[in-house]
């Protein structure tokens, strides 16, 4: 097999094949509790100073329909606190 793989793993006859649509989300989840969320409700790293997550990410989990709007509004959102930080002359952790 190329690159030395023994092991190939195929769609079963029956079972379909993985969504078109699916949108991952959930893997920076906001919080306010640093054990249960990677984010605070800003987008920014409670473990990492000064870095932000301004996509899908944020969402726990998304809806049944398209996330894309709420997507932009999260960028919106990320974006309108640095912005606001940034020119306020605050600055940020670290």
């Amino acid at each position: 097999m190329a690159a030395g793989a023994h092991d190939i793993w195929t769609w079963k006859p029956g079972l379909g094949g993985p969504s078109g649509g699916q949108h991952q989300a959930g893997t920076c989840r906001m919080g306010n509790d640093p054990k249960s969320s990677v984010t605070n409700r800003y987008g920014q790293l409670h473990e990492i100073d000064n870095l932000f997550v301004a996509d899908g990410s944020l969402n726990v989990t998304n809806g049944g329909f398209n996330p894309a709007l709420t997507i932009m509004a999260l960028g919106y959102w990320v974006g309108g606190y640095i912005a606001r930080e940034w020119q306020g002359g605050a600055h940020f952790k670290g």
